[in-house]
């Protein structure tokens, strides 16, 4: 069916002289071209009807006055690179009602804020079982029908400058955002509540003087590759029975907690980085949990505060830089925490209160500045294969604790064995005043602590290592001899031991191997690996020559990812960085990611501050500019574009030393990218190729995503996912890795729907995806 082309140009014979009187004559289907200019009207959509300026986008205005916001009622309406102005920041300017949906895309919200309204009824969902964590289908899930509530896409759009919030979803509304970013709001970034549900890609909300994001009720929130920066107080807060799930996030500097759950509410945190928050980077209170995987959390007074008795679970995460204690339990909390490394802790590594469990499954404490692990009176936390490093004392008991530790060694500066376990030392926390002082103790494998040097039910004293000698004093305190003969370090005393002083520069550090190894792990990109290799051992040898006084050969780091999309260019951007870091050639590392939105202004004078901050935000990392090409839009003699390019050519410059820069984008617009201006010629000389995957490597996707939420794939139905992605066409649709992620959750809910009628299903039933739940052939 052909779209009805509606013009409003006021001054224009034969088109319509407003908005309003286009959309009282429009059809269903209708597509409404404005020409350029400020529109001060009241507009309410009632049929499915496309808005889009006629003169490209940020041309039209439409101007809504306080107290009469733009209202979506009708299902399946547009709103194309127009800018929505109101007069009053604390007002709504659109209002999507129950049962509409819009998509807005390229465009500018400024001065209000967005509501999207559900029915208000509120849906009481059955809480789910302690040992359930994982959010992903149920959160996939809630997407997958769109026609109950009102339906938000916005594409490559920002907020700015509304007041208490900027986006508000509530009722059972739906919400998807994709690329976009929230700024200057003087309240809320994003507020989810009833039983809304929001999922974001790429969303980025910045300042604020309230929380960045906030779920309330029995709302959901799904965020994937998105950055908080800078939150007046939460960057994420969770409360009442909302669950939220980050993947592949950064939250960086809000002035509390960079996350922080209350009531009964749930979250997963997936590859995430928790930056420099003043108070906790992670704080569960009340009834709720928290899964914390392979996340990082830096700075901050708290690592990971955990006082709730519910179960939460932390697995290969780091926690270092905390100003106090790196992980901290409360009363009743029973966490299990698995291969967590725990480095620089400016108090205690971990820190078990009154009455508290847990379990510490290989965890290491590296530098504490306090015992590395104490516990409190009446405590039971459990340590099963951990290890102390370099710390100022191994354990710190209180009386009547109650640790019990099996298989864990202690190895401190000046005792290059492993030394006996020191119970106690001068900068432990003081003991109650009325309590006698209990002799120093050294905790058993299995059973808690004895008197130093004994033996008791449990087995010899010592973080894993032998027991001290009879009538020895065991550790510092007692200036005796460790198991290895050698004199122990007197409590303020760091002597120097060449191999742990270099184990303690390169732990808290990732190291070069394991970056090189993870960068070898991922699937294909063949070319690309042996490339970075390469350039990984070139920059080693500049290190070199710059060491022994040599002058450094001309190297440039920036580089050009060119690659359809899906092909693993974000992934091998952030593992760069990384190296960098590793190889100290940038101090941190981190991935700033940014594309022709957050460096281009809309108004004269106002792109080259934009690129600026945006710029030094990476200062110290790297500056991923995804889609480079649109700074050079073809076909435009004067554009923006250009002089966010020229403010970047010049900061590079400038910043040679501190950010590297990785302009990304399909291969052919690269090329005129590049070409547009004679700085980046100079500055990109190496561009790296990123090739669509093989049905084979994306089978392999498939299958670790799988292996990731403990599923398998039968004989029979890998054979068939072969088979299935072979007959995927290669379009402008394809997704290469995306496809292959997207298409193993639809495996998984099609593989739930078949065990909802199994009786009772056995665990390899659940766990294995068969033929049955590959989606129908592509025809």
């Amino acid at each position: 069916m052909t779209e009805e082309l509606i013009r409003v140009a006021p001054r224009t014979r034969g088109a319509r002289r407003t908005i309003a009187d286009a959309l009282a004559d429009a059809p269903a289907d209708a597509v409404i071209s404005i020409a350029p200019g400020e529109y001060p009207e009241t507009v309410r959509l009632v049929r499915r009807v496309t808005l889009r300026p006629e003169h490209g986008d940020g041309s039209v205005m439409i101007k809504v006055r306080a107290g009469a916001p733009l209202t979506v009622a009708a299902p399946g309406c547009r709103i194309e690179g127009l800018v929505l102005r109101g007069e009053e920041p604390s007002e709504t300017l659109v209002e999507i009602e129950d049962a509409a949906s819009l998509r807005l895309e390229d465009c500018v919200v400024a001065r209000g804020r967005v509501e999207v309204l559900g029915s208000r009824s509120t849906v009481v969902r059955p809480d789910p079982p302690v040992a359930e964590i994982s959010l992903d289908h149920d959160l996939v899930e809630e997407f997958e029908d769109p026609t109950e509530g009102g339906v938000l896409l916005t594409l490559r759009t920002r907020f700015r400058g509304s007041r208490h919030t900027a986006l508000h979803l509530t009722g059972d509304a739906r919400a998807r955002l994709d690329d976009t970013s929230v700024e200057g709001v003087d309240g809320i970034g994003v507020a989810v509540s009833n039983t809304a549900v929001l999922r974001a890609d790429r969303l980025r909300v910045h300042g604020g003087s309230g929380s960045a994001v906030r779920a309330r009720d029995a709302s959901r929130v799904l965020l994937r590759g998105s950055g908080v920066f800078g939150a007046g107080r939460h960057g994420i807060l969770v409360q009442d029975r909302a669950e939220v799930l980050l993947t592949d996030c950064r939250v960086e500097k809000p002035a509390r907690s960079g996350v922080r759950l209350e009531h009964t509410a749930r979250a997963e945190i997936d590859e995430t980085t928790i930056a420099d928050a003043t108070l906790c980077g992670v704080e569960v209170r009340d009834e709720a949990r928290v899964l914390l995987r392979d996340a990082r959390v830096t700075g901050g007074d708290t690592g990971v505060r955990l006082r709730s008795g519910e179960e939460s679970v932390l697995l290969h995460s780091s926690l270092a830089r905390q100003r106090g204690n790196g992980v901290e339990l409360g009363a009743g909390a029973d966490p299990r925490l698995r291969a967590v490394r725990i480095v620089r802790s400016g108090k205690h590594g971990v820190m078990a209160g009154e009455g508290a469990r847990g379990a510490f499954d290989h965890c290491d404490v590296l530098a504490a500045e306090l015992p590395a692990l104490y516990v409190a009176r009446d405590a039971a936390t459990r340590f099963f294969g951990c290890r102390v490093f370099d710390s100022a004392h191994d354990l710190g008991l209180a009386q009547d604790a109650r640790p019990v530790i099996e298989n864990c060694v202690s190895v401190n500066v000046g005792t290059p064995s492993l030394p006996v376990l020191t119970a106690r030392g001068p900068d432990a926390p003081p003991q109650d005043p009325e309590t006698p002082r209990p002799p120093k103790t050294t905790a058993g494998p299995g059973g808690p602590a004895g008197p130093a040097g004994s033996t008791g039910p449990a087995g010899p004293a010592g973080l894993g290592g032998p027991a001290a000698p009879t009538g020895g004093s065991a550790g510092p305190a007692g200036g005796g001899t460790g198991p290895g003969g050698g004199a122990a370090a007197h409590p303020g005393e760091r002597p120097a031991d060449p191999l742990l002083e270099e184990l303690v520069q390169e732990a808290p550090e990732e190291s070069l191997e394991d970056l090189l190894a993870e960068l070898d792990e991922l699937v294909g990109l063949d070319g690309v690996k042996r490339d970075v290799g390469g350039m990984v051992k070139l920059m080693q040898t500049v290190r070199l020559r710059e060491e022994a006084g040599l002058p450094a050969p001309p190297l440039s780091r920036h580089l050009v990812f060119a690659g359809n999309p899906g092909t693993g260019k974000t992934t091998v951007a952030r593992l760069y960085g990384r190296l960098l870091s590793a190889l100290g050639l940038l101090s941190h590392g981190h991935l700033v990611e940014v594309d022709r939105s957050a460096l281009v202004g809309e108004y004269i004078g106002h792109t080259g501050p934009k690129t600026t901050e945006a710029f030094l935000r990476a200062r110290g990392g790297v500056l991923f500019i995804d889609e480079a090409y649109a700074l050079t839009p073809p076909g435009v003699a004067q554009d923006f574009g250009s002089e966010a390019i020229a403010t970047l050519v010049k900061l590079m410059e400038d910043h040679r030393d501190e950010v590297v820069v990785i302009a990304a984008g399909y291969p052919d617009d690269m090329d005129r990218f590049i070409g547009s201006n004679p700085g980046l010629a100079s500055r990109f000389t190496r561009t790296l190729l990123f090739t669509d995957y093989s049905d084979d490597e994306l089978v392999s996707i498939v299958e670790h995503h799988a292996r990731r939420h403990r599923y398998q794939l039968s004989g029979p139905g890998r054979t068939a996912l072969r088979t299935f992605l072979g007959s995927v066409p290669r379009d402008e649709r394809f997704g290469n890795g995306r496809t292959a992620r997207q298409l193993f959750q639809q495996m998984t809910e099609r593989q739930a729907m078949r065990m909802a009628e199994l009786t009772a299903p056995a665990a390899d039933q659940l766990m294995t995806l068969e033929e049955l739940d590959l989606p129908l052939p592509v025809r």
